[in-house]
């Protein structure tokens, strides 16, 4: 699992964001992140030179559930590859049952990349944002 500080792989670093580094984002981008997190796919956004890629999961029946990059490679046509994992809750473990919207915010530099399901190998596609 990769999390804390900045990741590199061939030319593409990212650095996934705490909760604390989100609300220190400006409010535009921070109403954006709340926005597109209640559904499933990727999101992008450019603000300040900067890029932001939100991964959410969608609407879940407790906070039990996560995503995390388990791993970065490089495809075929150069661009780079992440993979994402989402982990459930353990089966008989007590969860309150407040509804969840999990996602990743990343903050990327270099080529966009591909993003696939770890379990699966299925790519996650990109979304518009304007949903």
């Amino acid at each position: 699992m990769f999390m804390g500080g900045e990741q590199q792989k061939k030319g593409f670093s990212y650095r996934v964001l705490s909760v604390k580094e989100q609300k220190k984002m400006p409010g535009s981008v921070r109403k954006w992140i709340n926005k597109v997190r209640t559904e499933k796919g990727v999101y992008t956004r450019r603000h300040r030179g900067g890029c932001y890629l939100v991964i959410a999961a969608g609407m879940k029946p407790n906070p039990g559930y996560r995503l995390e990059v388990s791993k970065l490679s490089k495809e075929e046509d150069g661009r780079p590859a992440m993979w994402v994992r989402e982990t459930i809750p353990e089966s008989g473990q007590m969860q309150p049952q407040v509804i969840s919207y999990p996602c990743l915010v990343i903050r990327v530099k270099g080529g966009l990349p591909h993003v696939f399901r770890a379990e699966s190998g299925n790519p996650i596609q990109y979304r518009d944002s304007d949903i």
